[in-house]
């Protein structure tokens, strides 16, 4: 009888467990950046689903909060919400080192070289070339002082339209946001205006981060690795980075 109440015990406390995992809810901040995330698709993007699926798969439930990006950032730096998706690092982004824990890697960006199709393009040098610019971005070759960049432009997409109209010759964007908005965004004939270098010039990971102040969020990101794998092994994950094409 005893054995058999320790047996019950054993099995109430395991259900017990599951049911507090089954109940683990956690927010998290994200900005606008299709075709990856956005607020106004289906599951909030390829990317946010495989976020909101990993941690499904270990029983967590995610809830988002569309910000503008620093915004989004700036909540999850003060705790208004356990963390944010989806960001990069580098040695020039040490605030967000000091701040957050980094997942398993999520997705690679490739950046390449848009241009204009009458343009003869020489990636070898840049040298000369007209280059367009977001404003408020960063690019590797910012500091090469024989490369000047127009960037009165506020976003990609005006970039994009600029380049079409011959404004400047060359772009460089995100792969995968490129041809979203050459083909959601420009007109036919825009879109023909403008081809891209195959070849990235640089490729860049990107992680969610959890805020290092909540003792939990080491718990979650274990768990988010853990079921970001799982939804690789199973072939979910290519699945719906595929639908970027």
């Amino acid at each position: 009888m005893f054995a058999l109440h320790r047996t019950l015990a054993a099995a109430g406390l395991l259900f017990l467990s599951i049911a507090a995992r089954a109940g683990d809810v956690i927010t998290l901040t994200s900005g606008e950046w299709m075709p990856y995330i956005s607020e106004r698709a289906p599951h909030y993007g390829p990317i946010s689903r495989i976020v909101t699926e990993a941690f499904a798969l270990e029983g967590v439930k995610v809830n988002y909060v569309f910000r503008p990006w620093s915004r989004a950032y700036l909540e999850a730096v003060s705790g208004g919400a356990n963390g944010t998706l989806v960001w990069s690092t580098s040695e020039r982004d040490a605030d967000r080192m000091r701040n957050f824990h980094f997942s398993d890697v999520i997705f690679e960006g490739k950046s390449v070289f848009f241009y204009r199709r009458s343009f003869e393009w020489n990636r070898r040098s840049l040298a000369g070339v007209r280059l367009g610019g977001t404003a408020g971005y960063e690019y590797l070759f910012d500091k090469d002082p024989l490369l000047t960049i127009d960037r009165t432009a506020p976003s990609d997409e005006l970039n994009f339209r600029k380049l079409a109209a011959g404004r400047f010759d060359v772009f460089p964007a995100n792969l995968d946001v490129g041809r979203y908005i050459l083909r959601e965004e420009l007109t036919p004939e825009q879109a023909l205006q403008v081809t891209w270098d195959s070849k990235p010039y640089n490729i860049t990971p990107y992680h969610l981060l959890l805020n290092k102040k909540d003792p939990s969020s080491r718990r979650y990101m274990a768990l988010f690795n853990k079921g970001l794998k799982k939804l690789k092994e199973s072939g979910k994950y290519a699945e719906y980075m595929q639908s970027l094409k």
